[in-house]
């Protein structure tokens, strides 16, 4: 019930919060004239009889409810202002500018739905733990809103991109095979990462795995399919986006198996 009336909440606020100033000016009047509309009938279920000229009381009406109608629609504007706000917040990642990882998923979840094929891609960036020892966080900050403008460039409106945690990020895009080769060499292309604290010049590397999608698969099955093709690529030498293929389970399985320690017998 709690959420109905939430839901049922944030829908009157949208369609009654002005949107710009001729919106304002349109919604202001039309409540100004139902006011008047409510004022004339109750003053005739209650008396019987109309007591005021039509002008005089449309005056009446508007003097007396002007002041409360523009305060009420100044009021919803905020409370929608600060609703989208709040709805940007939490589901954009604050250091880069992208989706979260929440967002990413309820995003592809609904693309998935429309049962269309696509790609799901998992994007992670190669030494990061290298950069944030050598050169410090600041670097480290810099090098991955550096990866969020590459994925920005290599990609369109309509994709999905996200920063699903750490270094790691997340695309779904719906593509032809040709074009994720393609996509992929733009992607693992070196980027150049300029910072004052570095003593140095960053050339920062990708690896990324693609999973197709299939029907009646879950996101979360897509997305454990890329991620054993990423981790093929970081196998295979880094910087290069690899395509999830069923040989890629028996690799994903020879990484997750212990190391032999002579110790241990």
């Amino acid at each position: 019930m709690k959420s109905k009336a939430t839901l049922l909440t944030t829908r009157l606020i949208r369609a009654t919060a002005p949107k710009s100033g001729p919106d304002s000016v349109v919604k202001f009047c039309m409540f100004m004239v139902v006011i008047h509309l409510v004022s004339l009938t109750a003053e005739y279920l209650l008396t019987g009889q109309q007591h005021m000229a039509p002008g005089m009381r449309f005056l009446v009406t508007f003097f007396s409810g002007a002041p409360f109608v523009w305060l009420t629609l100044y009021a919803v504007r905020r409370s929608y202002l600060l609703h989208k706000q709040l709805v940007a917040m939490a589901s954009t990642d604050v250091l880069t500018g992208l989706l979260n990882r929440r967002a990413f998923i309820a995003e592809t979840q609904a693309r998935l739905a429309e049962d269309v094929p696509g790609y799901v891609l998992i994007v992670d960036a190669d030494h990061f733990k290298r950069v944030n020892d050598s050169f410090g966080h600041a670097v480290g900050d810099l090098c991955l809103r550096s990866v969020a403008d590459r994925l920005r460039e290599i990609t369109t409106p309509q994709d999905v991109i996200a920063r699903i945690g750490g270094e790691e990020f997340g695309i779904y895009l719906r593509r032809d095979p040709k074009e994720i080769e393609a996509l992929g060499r733009m992607l693992c292309a070196a980027i150049p990462v300029r910072s004052d604290d570095a003593c140095e010049s960053l050339h920062l590397t990708l690896s990324a795995g693609a999973a197709e999608t299939r029907g009646g698969e879950s996101l979360e099955q897509v997305m454990r399919r890329a991620d054993e093709a990423m981790y093929c690529a970081k196998e295979r030498g880094r910087a290069m986006l690899v395509t999830w293929m069923a040989e890629h389970v028996a690799c994903h399985q020879r990484r997750a198996e212990p190391a032999f320690s002579p110790a241990a017998g």
